[in-house]
């Protein structure tokens, strides 16, 4: 029996297909694992658990950060919720995103105005459209209720040192 070229050259392919399929595959399901997020870290310091109703497209992004830019965003949350009290304390605003109910905002401690910069960028593309920018942290939040595409700095009134939206 006689094989001819093309017989060879077909099973060769076939093998290549499904060793390759193989391979995209597990990394698919790789990537489609779900992320486990400790919502503690969002928690107001007044109030344990509050941390559970963070918004879940504001998760979702934080994610979507995290693993674009490497770094340990959730390591890194220095402000999440707040009740009432503790809003007043820190000195936020009456009508902040980061209070109960809403709990759609956060505040990211950064080590280094590189690393701020390139996570404001990332933010950027990733869909953030309200940020407050200083040099050792940013404010990312997802309240549609309030203006959109804006960046500010701290203290208040002040440019951001980085703005993505111009």
């Amino acid at each position: 029996m006689e094989v001819k070229k093309e017989e060879i050259y077909v099973g060769i392919g076939t093998a290549i297909i499904t060793v390759g399929s193989f391979f995209l595959i597990r990394k698919i399901l790789r990537k489609t694992k779900k992320v486990k997020i400790d919502l503690s870290v969002f928690d107001s310091p007044d109030l344990k658990g509050s941390g559970q109703c963070i918004d879940s497209k504001l998760l979702a992004m934080l994610i979507d950060l995290e693993a674009q830019s490497g770094y340990p965003i959730f390591q890194w949350i220095s402000s999440g919720i707040r009740t009432p009290y503790w809003n007043k304390k820190v000195g936020g605003v009456n009508n902040s995103s980061h209070k109960t109910p809403k709990c759609k905002a956060v505040d990211i401690k950064i080590p280094s105005i590189t690393i701020r910069n390139h996570l404001v960028t990332l933010a950027h593309k990733i869909g953030f459209k309200r940020m407050g920018i200083a040099n050792t942290f940013i404010h990312l939040d997802v309240d549609e209720d309030k203006s959109q595409y804006v960046a500010w700095g701290y203290p208040k009134g002040t440019l951001p040192p980085i703005n993505p939206f111009i």
